[in-house]
């Protein structure tokens, strides 16, 4: 496994990633973090407890204060697996009420399907299936003493239980995938047809950093760039060619998701 990498986005808020785009670097997910007065909130940690001990390792350089909660953006192992070793710590787990079903319904599967495969097989030897301990269904408020975070439901947009991470002071948002900077995006649970209300919904906010669920963080320029991915991905749908989202998107990761959005209707 790769070492985190660390971006600082202001004095309390950091983001960690494995970078790449293979399944033992969580796809190259980005796991969050943010530091209260009192105690810190997590965002997305990883695809299984060995990644998030990667990620409590990194905290605990920058602070001794307790993880109160754990949101999950959305349902997808490389987002939500890894919350479970914060949980079996006494972290609250905090995701969409949609979230948890889907959670409930694929992560057993997935990771049994995981464990037979010998090349991955010790990457999720203690991984475990497991319900967020809260959901929510519009909006949810933390105050981690001094610094207030808004969890908000987007709507269905790469998931139905899609949430992002609002910090209003630091003017942060944590998007979740309903951004990937410099990625391929899976379209597999996506609703097509919402996705740029979606970017809107994270333009409304007005923040000054945005934090994709994959890549570099970044202003709100990286909310253009995955529109116009999103209508490169339509044009290709209607021409019948996923060979037009490699040639303009020739450098981003992840490329066995492209085509995910073919045959949805």
């Amino acid at each position: 496994m790769s070492s985190l990498s660390e971006r600082r986005i202001d004095d309390n808020v950091f983001v960690w990633t494995l970078g790449g785009g293979s399944i033992a670097s969580s796809y190259g997910s980005n796991c969050g973090a943010v530091i209260g007065g009192d105690a810190v909130l997590l965002v997305d940690p990883f695809i299984a407890p060995a990644c998030a001990r990667l990620a409590e390792r990194a905290l605990r350089e920058r602070t001794p204060l307790p993880v109160r909660a754990i949101v999950l953006t959305h349902h997808h192992t490389d987002h939500a697996l890894g919350a479970a070793y914060f949980l079996a710590s006494g972290a609250e787990v905090v995701a969409h009420e949609a979230c948890r079903a889907r959670m409930a319904a694929e992560h057993a599967g997935l990771i049994a399907s995981r464990r037979r495969q010998p090349e991955i097989a010790a990457l999720f030897q203690d991984a475990e299936a497991y319900e967020p301990s809260r959901t929510f269904g519009e909006e949810i408020v933390f105050d981690l003493g001094g610094t207030e975070v808004r969890i908000l439901h987007p709507g269905h947009n790469h998931t139905p239980g899609d949430a992002v991470v609002h910090l209003p002071a630091e003017s942060v948002v944590f998007c979740g995938d309903l951004v990937s900077n410099g990625y391929h995006v899976n379209y597999e649970d996506a609703e097509m047809g919402n996705l740029d209300a979606g970017l809107e919904f994270l333009r409304s906010l007005g923040a000054r950093t945005y934090v994709p669920g994959h890549g570099a963080p970044g202003g709100p320029e990286i909310l253009d760039t995955q529109t116009r991915y999103h209508e490169t991905v339509r044009e290709a749908v209607r021409r019948g060619d996923d060979s037009l989202i490699r040639a303009r998107f020739p450098e981003h990761l992840l490329e066995a998701v492209v085509g995910s959005a073919f045959g949805k209707s």
